[in-house]
């Protein structure tokens, strides 16, 4: 199982790297944003189906099993989609969060600072980074296979075009060639950290113990794959003039693939 994690580990960390790489060497904002636009469609009905079918399911079941009646896996989830939004709703300045979620594109890659350093693409950062994290930590401290599977393939799907929006905000925002790297790093380092801590905790911590950590991995990252899928995917794609069929389409098989999967595992 160890040896597993840490090809996931491998295979993420290149998915980061590599999306963002794209949109660096290109230095071109508006390079391949229709071909995002329908990854992102896909990605968004995975991340719906496995934050709502696979991952809150289990992790209620899991707080059940140890005698919690309180929905802590809802309210977990509820927090983990608070934060979010109050990282890149609220702690952005107006000028930015307009350039972020007005302009023309995917939100991520919509930065409009007039030529200069702006924050955006930093609160971009940290509220991917933060999803990231805590899909890693879920991840890592995830003690059936079948579930790890389910949760890296959903984390893969998306974690390239992640990478790719990223490194376009950083080209729209102004930031230099050497820190656009630094920070594409960083983003790309978050999944595998949380993956390691995970399978360092599942590893440490032993019975109840154990298993709490776990569900609050999952309720948490719950939350923030539900985020990431409505707020940062299908808001901004469907906003977009033509396609939207096609986009429903690729959110819906999305969905029906994972839908699939929760039949057998």
């Amino acid at each position: 199982m160890i040896e597993t994690k840490l090809i996931f580990v491998a295979v993420v960390l290149t998915a980061g790297l590599a999306g963002g790489a794209i949109a660096l060497r290109r230095r071109s904002p508006a390079s391949g944003s229709s071909k995002l636009g329908l990854g992102n469609a896909f990605a968004a009905g995975v991340f719906l189906c496995v934050g709502l079918v696979h991952m809150l399911p289990h992790a209620a079941e899991t707080w059940e099993g140890l005698g919690w009646h309180y929905p802590m896996a809802s309210m977990l989830a509820t927090v983990a989609f608070l934060l979010m939004l109050l990282i890149e709703h609220v702690f952005l300045p107006e000028h930015s969060h307009r350039g972020l979620h007005e302009s023309r594109g995917h939100g991520f890659d919509a930065l409009a600072t007039e030529g200069r350093e702006g924050i955006g693409a930093y609160v971009v950062l940290a509220a991917l980074s933060v999803h990231s994290l805590l899909a890693g930590l879920a991840l890592g401290a995830e003690a059936s296979m079948a579930s790890a599977f389910i949760l890296f393939f959903a984390i893969f799907a998306h974690k390239s075009t992640a990478g790719f929006a990223l490194g376009v905000s950083l080209v729209r925002s102004g930031v230099t060639r050497a820190r656009s790297w630094l920070l594409l790093g960083l983003f790309a380092v978050s999944t595998p950290v949380g993956i390691l801590v995970g399978t360092g905790l599942e590893a440490f911590l032993e019975g109840s113990a154990e298993r709490a950590a776990e569900a609050s991995f999952l309720s948490l990252a719950a939350g923030t794959f539900v985020y990431v899928a409505t707020f940062d995917i299908l808001r901004d794609e469907f906003l977009e003039p033509g396609g939207r069929f096609a986009k429903w389409a690729l959110v819906t098989a999305g969905a029906a693939v994972m839908g699939l999967v929760a039949l057998f595992f």
